[in-house]
């Protein structure tokens, strides 16, 4: 698959997933889950601007450096200690229909992170480094989005472990 067009389809699953947030944003009535669309909706703005900046260096030189991609949301082993912490403060009623943008979030999270997957195994070198960090940044997106799924779901799911297997462990 040439580079160019795999970066004009990473474009479009950024674009998609972003004014998903985007729309999140503007619905939910709840600050905090405002709060947490609102960063997905940035991290995934800086994947736009980075791919549409990609490509017209691919269109102009077809050569594109190495640069470090950055994301807001944290690994999830550095925010594992706050479990405890963030169940006392998620409320128990998030209003707007969160469930509904959480489901559309985490099908559109896997379906680009299935995406980068794919182009990490049909790209080599520097491309190949900048879809597996892609990749990585997507990953911490699923985490983040499933942990509040299960959440507001009332699953009796945290951090994709039953919670009764982490107390009797």
């Amino acid at each position: 698959m040439n580079s160019e067009k795999i970066f004009i389809t990473a474009l479009h699953y950024e674009e998609k997933i972003r004014d998903l947030y985007l729309s999140a944003v503007k619905s939910i009535d709840d600050e905090r889950g405002k709060a947490i669309f609102k960063a997905l909706a940035e991290d995934e703005q800086s994947h736009v601007d980075f791919l549409k900046h990609s490509l017209e260096v691919l269109k102009s030189d077809g050569r594109i450096k190495r640069v470090d991609l950055e994301s807001s949301i944290p690994p999830k082993d550095l925010y594992k200690d706050r479990i405890e912490k963030m169940q006392k403060t998620i409320p128990d009623q998030m209003f707007g229909d969160v469930k509904r943008v959480l489901s559309s979030a985490l099908k559109l999270e896997i379906e680009t992170s299935e995406f980068y997957e794919d182009a990490c195994n049909k790209t080599e070198g520097t491309i190949r480094e900048i879809f597996e960090r892609l990749l990585e940044i997507e990953r911490r997106h699923e985490d983040l989005v499933q942990i509040e799924l299960d959440h507001v779901s009332n699953y009796g799911y945290w951090f994709n472990f039953m919670e009764i297997d982490m107390e009797h462990g």
